[in-house]
């Protein structure tokens, strides 16, 4: 009894981590996701990460178990009939270098490990430009009052806004999720509306982000904030290819450096002029 519950709970959470696998690939970055309150069958990208994070204990626990409970079965399996060792069999040869190749792979960005790991960023870009990108990180979470002095926005306008928009606000202390959350919106739409009715605000999300289509998530926005590799990934670029230019040009980065300190260390005007030279 105790060795079926065992089995059949392993292959029960197995199959959860699968599934919550393939959402948290293609969930957008955690940012966009929390600015655009994503959600999938009603679940937030933390909650996914929370179950997988649990079911993967879970998992490991009666695998462990599992093990236990059949260890004479295994190591019968490992041995051949006279007594000896079987590790020399092609078998546990195969198994043993499948599991290297893809573990130094992934570190090595060799194939078909890099096309996995470029295809979660082909889902980040995609995130970004269709839910939009935060003006800072975690700016959901920023009272109303804070939200606008970072912005440089008129926190009363801000306020006149909102109440005109028809959303309860009790105070200019309230995060930006917390007012969203009533209104049943998103901290960008939220964002929005805000904006409405300052007009002044393209000079000043322009001091913050230096480029005000950061945060509209129109075609192109958030280049500054994208890494190398999200940018190859979204203009269908190779990676190895921008990373030989770089290097011509006396710039050394890895895939995971913001186009935006790259631009600077080229001494750039924006990250813009970045895919002439990537792209010419």
């Amino acid at each position: 009894m105790f060795r079926k519950i065992t089995s059949l709970t392993s292959f029960f959470s197995f199959i959860v981590l699968i599934i919550t696998s393939v959402v948290l690939y293609i969930v957008p970055q955690g940012r966009v996701a929390y600015w655009a309150d994503w959600t999938m069958l009603t679940l937030s990208k933390e909650q996914w990460g929370d179950i997988h994070i649990c079911t993967g204990v879970l998992f490991l626990v009666v695998s462990i178990l599992h093990i236990w409970l059949n260890w004479k079965p295994i190591l019968a399996y490992l041995k051949k009939k006279a007594g000896e060792a079987n590790f020399t069999s092609p078998a546990f040869f195969i198994s043993l270098i499948i599991t290297l190749f893809v573990a130094f792979g992934t570190l090595l960005e060799l194939p078909p490990m890099k096309q996995v790991l470029e295809g979660t960023q082909y889902f980040q870009a995609k995130g970004e430009e269709k839910y939009g990108i935060p003006p800072y990180g975690h700016a959901e979470l920023s009272p109303l009052e804070i939200f606008c002095k970072r912005m440089g926005l008129d926190v009363d306008k801000a306020a006149a806004s909102i109440k005109n928009a028809g959303i309860e606000l009790e105070s200019t202390k309230e995060s930006i999720k917390s007012i969203a959350n009533k209104a049943g919106l998103t901290p960008k739409e939220l964002h929005d509306i805000i904006l409405k009715d300052q007009p002044q605000n393209k000079s000043s999300m322009k001091k913050e982000g230096g480029d005000s289509n950061q945060q509209s998530g129109q075609s192109g926005a958030g280049i500054g904030r994208m890494s190398l590799g999200q940018y190859c990934a979204k203009y269908n670029l190779d990676l190895n290819t921008a990373l030989g230019i770089l290097r011509e040009k006396g710039v050394v980065v890895d895939k995971n450096t913001l186009i935006k300190e790259i631009a600077g260390a080229l001494g750039l005007d924006s990250p813009r002029a970045l895919g002439n030279l990537l792209n010419p």
